[in-house]
């Protein structure tokens, strides 16, 4: 049903009169913290709900609490929340319609907020529909007032005394933003005929599942990872203002060079090519009036890499490749540092020449170097792999005289001094993953054919295992730390498991860091700050949640690096067409009648294939369906690595646990020598 369909249907037929009534107690207001430069509710709380590109997304907080911007500036919520014991949930596990749940003189209450798209006489709005439910199980009537904010229009009439064994909803809308337009915000009236909240839950429900249906699905066996993978999907499209990825509802509702290539990359990794054009064009606008990370510059080339690979739409970029060829230069002329590595900058938030903008800008090559093959630039492919074998060569080098001078064994912050010299000093500074993050080379540019060599892959492993060994003692396992403020976890905890796909103990080391995410830091449902405190030991919420947090939340650029990580564990696409399938796996889903699927993934030129992982506990099995990738499957589960007893079709090499599959198979099934050990 469209959007318009809806309007007319059912709803209310009396004079709609807005609410005047109470406010959510002033401890459980949404409200701007001038500390953080984000509005935050109770116990450093924060999500958000909307539509997708909408001007501005609504901020949620504990206790059924919203903030409204666009010009209107106002929180809204229900003076029946008191703080009681309380479950904060996305309705289905993933819907952009949040549940809080609580019990107040017996009865239990729930307060529902979700947002759908309206249109009215040709405008279009988005509307933030709200439910209050009193279901009364004690042999007496409870009075429950929801004490609603002034400002909602009611939807239906129900009594505030609940029966004994009855229950009541009331039912709210309000209007929130109009898609950046300035025409007038719709009457009441229009609001309270234009369907029940039911008949627009039904609507919101349907979009974001036919939204998810266009991606890759996943299915592994924590469902946690399922839903936040979902829920992930749909706060980015929240996050969009039009064509601009934001990186945030709250905080950072702006873009930011790095942010938008890496939202963008895990958008195309996923399958999502709905308005491309216009959103690569938008990141070309970003990075051509950035001057705070030059990074995203350098890298602006692998986003249009990953679209070209997956769609096959050589029009388009032979169109606009004099744009991608401008930046790739870029990164030639701004190697201006110690014997030709980067320029200084300040890509992680202080000045410096940072390792990770080496790799960065590495990455940008390998993908340029692949556009112009494809497009049949030979020239400019002959030039980037020139510039990229020549600035490997500066930064193995200056790596090896800075590891070597200090002797170290591992890849520091800075690419000219150990980290007890620059702001990695900390070891709860998670920037020690720094060289690993943003552009992630050591796995992503073995995507796209590049050559890897040097420190940046030899120490991977070492440098996992220095950072965790200091953080023992200071924080829990999987997780890298934080940032000044709140040094325990980030919105990129699992985004920096990233270089483990590339090693060879810590391949799973992206899904642990994003299950600590979801066990640990969540500020709101599947929501997370840039960087938060440890646990709350007074939240009502049940769970553990962050006391504190900054940034914002939901934070899109960091739930980019936590789902891409989690599918490209699952599979992932080189471009010379192999089909890469289960590298990051955990021994822990191969217990006997496990599984994990992975559905519509997008191969290469337009393609999609479906797979299923099955576990016999002494065997696994892979089924694939749909179209044959391009080239063969590479089945590289971490626990294969010599443990293969043997397998009913494909080679073997038991050093890097991979078995080598046609293109064309669909079936196999690889028998341990050891059952796999969590």
């Amino acid at each position: 049903m469209g959007a318009s369909a809806l309007t007319g249907c059912g709803g209310n037929a009396q004079t709609a009169v807005r609410t005047t009534g109470g406010e959510p107690a002033r401890a459980y207001e949404c409200k701007y913290n001038t500390n953080t430069d984000a509005f935050t509710g109770a116990y450093g709380t924060a999500s958000a709900i909307g539509w997708e590109g909408n001007y501005q997304g609504v901020v949620t907080c504990l206790g059924g609490t919203f903030y409204v911007q666009d010009d209107i500036n106002k929180d809204f919520g229900f003076g029946i929340y008191d703080g009681a014991v309380t479950t904060w949930t996305d309705a289905d596990g993933y819907l952009p319609a949040q549940v809080t749940t609580f019990r107040r003189a017996g009865a239990i209450v729930s307060i529902t907020e979700f947002a759908d798209k309206l249109e009215l006489d040709g405008d279009a709005y988005v509307a933030v529909y709200s439910r209050v439910s009193v279901r009364n199980s004690t042999n007496r009537v409870v009075m429950a007032n929801p004490d609603p904010s002034s400002g909602f229009v009611p939807l239906n009439t129900a009594p505030n005394a609940v029966k004994p064994h009855g229950s009541v909803k009331h039912d709210y809308v309000v209007a929130v933003d109009r898609f950046g337009n300035y025409y007038p915000w719709p009457s009441a009236q229009a609001l309270a005929t234009d369907g029940s909240l039911d008949q627009h839950y039904a609507h919101m429900r349907s979009f974001w599942n036919q939204q998810l249906a266009g991606i890759a699905g996943i299915s592994v066996p924590d469902s946690s990872l399922d839903n936040a993978y979902r829920s992930g999907f749909i706060y980015t499209q929240i996050a969009r203002s039009g064509n601009d990825l934001n990186t945030g509802v709250n905080g950072y509702e702006s873009e930011f060079s790095h942010d938008v290539i890496g939202i963008l990359n895990n958008l195309f990794t996923q399958g999502y090519f709905s308005g491309a054009h216009a959103l690569l064009l938008e990141a070309g606008n970003v990075e051509g009036s950035q001057a705070q990370y030059p990074d995203g510059v350098w890298t602006y080339a692998w986003p249009w890499a990953i679209y070209l690979l997956k769609t096959g739409d050589l029009s388009f970029v032979k169109e606009h490749f004099a744009s991608i060829k401008g930046t790739a230069h870029d990164i030639a002329a701004d190697r201006t540092g110690p014997s030709g590595i980067m320029e200084s900058t300040n890509d992680i938030d202080t000045q410096g020449y940072w390792t990770t903008d080496d790799y960065e800008a590495l990455s940008g090559l390998a993908a340029y170097r692949y556009l112009a093959q494809r497009i049949g630039d030979n020239p400019e492919a002959a030039w980037a792999i020139q510039q990229y074998d020549s600035l490997l060569s500066a930064t193995n080098q200056t790596l090896d005289t800075t590891i070597s001078r200090f002797g170290l064994n591992y890849l520091p912050c800075s690419i000219l001094a150990p980290n007890s010299a620059n702001r990695c000093v900390n070891p709860e500074d998670a920037n020690w993953t720094s060289p690993f993050g943003f552009g992630g080379w050591a796995w992503n540019g073995s995507l796209f054919g590049a050559t890897l060599n040097g420190p940046g892959i030899s120490l991977i492993d070492a440098t996992y295992a220095y950072g965790f060994q200091r953080l023992e003692g200071l924080l829990p396992p999987d997780t890298f730390g934080g940032f000044p403020g709140d040094y325990y976890s980030t919105a990129y905890n699992a985004g920096m498991g990233n270089a483990g796909l590339a090693s060879i103990a810590y391949r799973d080391q992206g899904i642990l860091s994003y299950e600590f995410m979801i066990q640990n830091g969540q500020s709101g449902p599947y929501s997370w700050w840039e960087s938060s405190s440890a646990p709350s030991a007074s939240t009502p919420w049940i769970g553990k949640h962050p006391a504190a947090g900054q940034g914002s939340s939901p934070h899109a650029w960091g739930i980019s690096q936590a789902n891409k990580v989690l599918l490209d564990s699952l599979v992932a696409q080189s471009s010379d067409g192999t089909l890469i399938v289960g590298r990051g796996i955990p021994a822990k889903w191969l217990r006997d009648g496990a599984s994990v699927s992975v559905t519509n993934f997008p191969t290469a030129d337009g393609k999609r294939l479906s797979l299923r992982i099955s576990s016999g506990g002494q065997s696994v099995s892979l089924t694939l369906s749909g179209q044959s990738p391009a080239g063969p499957v590479l089945f590289e589960l971490p626990s294969f690595t010599n443990d293969i007893a043997g397998t009913s079709s494909g080679s073997i090499n038991q050093e890097t646990g991979t078995v080598t599959l046609a293109p064309r198979s669909r079936n196999v099934t690889v028998q341990f020598r050891t059952a796999p050990v969590e």
